[in-house]
């Protein structure tokens, strides 16, 4: 025990220490790391063109380029970031979500009474809207327990203001449906590739797209309406924007594959919202459907 403290103590020290510096110098470190990654031609320079190239074929070259070399930027200042959103002080980390646009759509769910879906995805600044969030609202964060330091320093942060996580060691669904049953909400991020035998593919931005079945199944079984969010990074260290969005109306169809492919479409909104600010460095396409070539072939 005493070794895995000090293994972990590093990593607590940086976190504190980066929680108090200004936003201003973070997303300029972030800005720097970023900028590494393009100009030194990394895979995920390479991976962000590819995806670009397929998703959004209408857009110039130059206008490609300029996505993906701002997308390479915010998802460094996400990382370097989070130090200060999950440890900063609060009045500051409330006080940067400047806007909380489209807020009515999150609170006509919760009258409902049946628990809230909240689905969020990997672009802008999504846990510097999120956490100071759920001061205001009753959410429950499902994650995988980690190992080491960043594991408790990420439930101290995501729980700073009220909001709570839950060990989704038995799956998500079985943590997710009783608190959903009680008119709690439950946050989740779907727009990433899972394990074969949960997903379908589907389209998202015109590509197919090895996709969870899980939300589809979870608003199948529990009834609760699902509501799409996503925090936008405003320039010069000037805050967030909190963005609402009405899901989809097929997301509740009882087809899982139709209720999937509606899911994607509502996560394709967002990103055409604030393209620049998506993670496009990841490699969504790894998986394709049987006989399909490599979609990161050559990138």
């Amino acid at each position: 025990m005493r070794d895995l403290h000090r293994r972990g103590a590093p990593m607590s020290i940086l976190f504190h220490v980066l929680a108090w510096l200004p936003l201003a110098v973070l997303q300029g470190l972030g800005a720097f790391a970023g900028w590494l990654l393009w100009v030194t031609s990394s895979s995920r320079k390479r991976v962000a063109l590819r995806n670009i190239g397929r998703c959004m074929p209408e857009l110039s070259e130059a206008e490609q380029r300029r996505i993906a070399r701002a997308s390479l930027g915010h998802e460094m200042k996400t990382y370097i970031e989070t130090a200060r959103v999950w440890l900063g002080p609060g009045g500051p980390v409330k006080n940067a979500v400047k806007e909380w646009r489209g807020i009515e759509v999150l609170e006509r769910a919760f009258a409902q009474g049946k628990g809230v879906i909240l689905l969020t995805l990997h672009q802008g600044a999504f846990e510097a809207v999120a956490i100071p969030m759920s001061a205001n609202f009753p959410f429950y964060g499902l994650y995988k327990p980690q190992k080491g330091a960043l594991n408790a320093l990420s439930l101290k942060g995501r729980c700073r203001f009220g909001g709570r996580m839950v060990a989704a060691e038995a799956g998500v669904r079985k943590a997710a449906l009783p608190l959903l049953a009680q008119g709690l909400g439950v946050y989740y991020m779907p727009d990433h590739d899972p394990p074969p035998g949960r997903g379908v593919f589907v389209p998202f931005m015109g590509v197919p797209a090895h996709t969870p079945t899980l939300i589809a199944r979870l608003a199948q079984e529990s009834g609760s309406p699902v509501v799409f969010m996503f925090g936008e990074r405003l320039p010069w260290a000037g805050g967030y924007v909190a963005h609402y969005v009405e899901a989809p109306a097929g997301i509740h169809d009882p087809d899982v594959e139709k209720a999937t492919a509606a899911m994607n479409q509502g996560l394709e909104q967002c990103v055409r919202d604030c393209p620049e600010q998506y993670w496009w460095g990841y490699k969504r396409f790894r998986r394709q459907p049987p006989g399909a070539p490599d979609f990161y072939r050559g990138a």
